[in-house]
């Protein structure tokens, strides 16, 4: 079943398809537009869904041809098979008109089954194009996100940081790392199971997405250990941030673990700074060498990196 857009300067001849259409019962809705127009007008309406498009070729205003170059210029109606109706038959309109775009091309006057079975083989054509396009969808989703936790996975994480980084220096604005390690997460695994321990974690992402802003990007690094990339953040920014998502960890009540504070959270930060060479590769190192230190420091804690000298004794 599907939604058919006739566009057709003559109210009988739309009247006619409508009439052959509901037969077999392929299409359940008929919209109808007496000029290109028109037909765009409707098709640009957001909540109109249409799966295919019968346009005649001549018609005042805007023609057939116009309207397909229309149509195949807009991303987002690139996909809609368009069959195009004249009585002309000439073979350099049919040519023309798969040239701009078309799909088919059915001559008047109307034989009724080839009519049907043209428009339902558009019909199919259109709905293995959805399928395809929700099946990459979901492609894309699984090869960018973390699928325990539905967090950026690392992957794409790299990708984002890597964009990140670059526009922080071409406008020259701040930015900062959050690494963070849940403390002893191999305790929670052994003395209450795995199960638990998943949970655990897909609890900790909710907690940094309540957190951290909506611009800032969080995601599972691996293991039990997570990193967020924070736009427009200088060091004390990213502290208090740190600070926050320590804070939540160890006040929150775990499904399942005696009481809250059983989990804490070691965190390392670190910011890009103007004046000093660095890259993602790096930030991430260091961002990874604060949380080391934090957990050498007695764990649940933050640390910074600093891009100070260590003085030799």
């Amino acid at each position: 079943m599907g939604t058919l857009l006739i566009i057709d300067d003559s109210a009988p001849v739309r009247e006619e398809l409508i009439e052959i259409l509901t037969v077999n019962e392929d299409f359940n809705n008929f919209l109808q537009a007496s000029d290109g127009v028109s037909g765009l007008k409707i098709l640009s309406d957001p909540e109109q869904v249409v799966d295919v498009v019968c346009c005649d070729l001549n018609m005042p205003r805007m023609d057939g041809y116009q309207f397909l170059r229309m149509a195949r210029a807009n991303p987002t109606l690139m996909n809609i098979p368009i069959v195009m109706l004249t009585a002309e038959s000439a073979v350099s309109d049919v040519v023309k008109a798969f040239e701009l775009g078309a799909n088919d091309f059915i001559s008047k006057p109307f034989i009724s089954s080839i009519l049907r079975v043209r428009l339902k083989n558009m019909l199919h054509i259109k709905h293995l194009q959805d399928l395809l396009k929700a099946q990459r969808g979901m492609m894309e989703e699984m090869a960018t996100t973390d699928s325990l936790t539905n967090l950026a996975n690392r992957r794409s994480f790299r990708s984002s940081l890597e964009d990140e980084f670059n526009r922080s220096l071409r406008y020259g604005d701040p930015m900062s790392i959050l690494m963070a390690d849940l403390d002893r997460f191999k305790k929670i695994n052994d003395n209450y199971g795995h199960p638990r321990g998943d949970a655990v974690l897909k609890e900790t992402a909710r907690i940094m997405l309540d957190v951290m802003r909506k611009v800032d990007i969080v995601a599972r690094y691996g293991g039990e250990e997570f990193v967020v990339i924070m736009p427009h953040t200088d060091l004390d920014g990213a502290i208090k941030a740190a600070e926050r998502v320590r804070s939540a960890v160890e006040d929150k009540h775990f499904e399942g673990l005696p009481e809250a504070g059983e989990l804490t959270v070691s965190l390392g930060v670190t910011t890009l700074v103007e004046g000093i060479e660095m890259d993602p590769d790096g930030m991430i190192k260091m961002a990874d060498e604060a949380l080391y230190k934090a957990k050498v420091n007695g764990r649940n804690r933050v640390e910074k990196y600093s891009h100070e000298p260590v003085e030799e004794s």
